[in-house]
């Protein structure tokens, strides 16, 4: 049941913000003067009153580049290449995981999306969307998977060892 919702909200919310008009309100929303502007679209997107929906709405209209699999640990770590295991994004990333509040994701999501737009590197909004409601009780796992992305070792392939003549 909250999977097809979740789908029409973003099928909803993807229609909405393919207008540029509609998208540029909605990009609005970040700047508290002119916030007011991206409520009659939040509205008829059925997001005012819930924060998770507005803020995806809002990071959605910022960088609208959806792609499966491209988790928000994953997409991070696009951002450079990894040089004395350190990473460019690596600061920024941690500031992003010491989150608490939901207030305070929003405004490093936003950091982070609108690197992610300049790069051109896209993200799963739907993984995102499903996160964002899990946030208010499983804030940590949700932390971990997105640092499993971005710090995980990739498996090494299984070699087998040449039998010596």
């Amino acid at each position: 049941m909250e999977t097809d919702t979740q789908n029409t909200f973003l099928a909803r919310l993807q229609k909405m913000v393919a207008d540029r008009g509609s998208r540029a309100a909605l990009r609005r929303y970040w700047s508290p003067a002119t916030r007011h502007q991206a409520y009659p679209l939040l509205g008829q997107l059925g997001a005012l009153k819930d924060d998770r929906k507005t803020i995806l709405a809002a990071l959605n209209a910022e960088h609208p580049e959806h792609q499966a699999g491209q988790s928000v640990g994953k997409s991070a770590l696009r951002l450079g290449e990894r040089k004395d295991g350190n990473h460019p994004y690596d600061s920024h990333f941690r500031r992003l995981l010491a989150c608490d509040d939901l207030d305070d994701l929003a405004k490093q999501l936003h950091r982070l999306v609108k690197r992610l737009q300049r790069e051109g590197i896209a993200l799963d909004y739907e993984e995102l969307h499903k996160n964002l409601n899990y946030w208010a009780n499983y804030s940590e796992n949700v932390k971990v998977n997105w640092a499993a992305g971005f710090w995980q070792a990739p498996m090494a392939p299984l070699q087998t060892e040449a039998a010596e003549v």
